[in-house]
């Protein structure tokens, strides 16, 4: 997404270097909305770190500010989308205009929020790896709004759809560790023996020396022993309800 933090390999490095907790900060903002040009008043990230990194959404590699509320905007069309996640092509604000003209106001609430969000992307046009990252970002939101079957579902599509993709010779390497990660803690959530853990190692091993994917390699292989702890039909995070 063309403004969010996700998937910054230099947020690794410094995460890599926290050693506690640290706060985010927001600030307030007003961008057009993409369906009829109004203002719309959102929330920006004002301040963050790497430690954005080592928060639950690490385990299917979804981040701040993708695991917020306040990360989800909506305006008074009844718009909605992920943080900055706000150019639409000529198609997509035809179908989704058309589509908001016969629903009905926004209900107040997370839940009502995260189905209009829902429903909106069911109406983009987004590449494959885009649409994963969505699908696990709006399953990681559900999973908090206590919708268990919905984030079930929501992850099963991406699932799909990352395993279509490993096959793609064109996949880079960074997504491709990535996409076995998740993949396995999906497997295991889900209550299946992981089948990505071989090529994860594989890949992980293969890492080059450059910088930015080695240390994001380091990354998800200090993550790997942690994940064996996710038990079948639990939260995607085995350090829940460990504080």
């Amino acid at each position: 997404m063309e403004r969010s933090l996700v998937g910054s390999i230099a947020g690794v490095l410094l995460a890599l270097a926290a050693g506690q907790a640290m706060a985010t900060t927001w600030m307030e903002e007003t961008v057009q909305d993409p369906v009829d040009g109004q203002d719309c008043s959102v929330h920006a990230p004002g301040s963050w770190g790497g430690y954005i990194y080592q928060w639950p959404g690490k385990y299917e590699q979804v981040f701040w500010p993708l695991t917020t509320e306040r990360g989800i905007w909506s305006c008074p069309s009844g718009f909605a989308a992920f943080i900055g996640d706000i150019e639409l092509s000529p198609a997509e604000k035809t179908a989704i205009g058309a589509w908001l003209r016969g629903q009905p106001a926004l209900a107040p609430g997370y839940p009502a929020q995260l189905e209009r969000l829902q429903a909106v992307y069911a109406l983009r046009q987004l590449a494959p790896d885009r649409q994963a990252q969505v699908l696990r970002a709006l399953a990681f939101q559900f999973e908090n709004a206590e919708r268990p079957e919905q984030a079930a579902a929501l992850r099963a599509r991406a699932e799909a759809l990352m395993r279509g993709r490993l096959d793609a010779p064109d996949l880079p390497l960074r997504l491709r560790l990535e996409y076995l990660f998740v993949l396995a803690n999906y497997a295991r959530e889900a209550g299946r023996e992981p089948d990505t853990d071989a090529a994860l190692v594989a890949g992980l091993e293969q890492a080059p020396a450059d910088a930015d994917l080695r240390v994001y390699a380091d990354y998800l292989d200090r993550l790997r022993e942690p994940a064996r702890a996710i038990r079948p039909g639990g939260v995607l995070d085995p350090e829940a309800g460990q504080e």
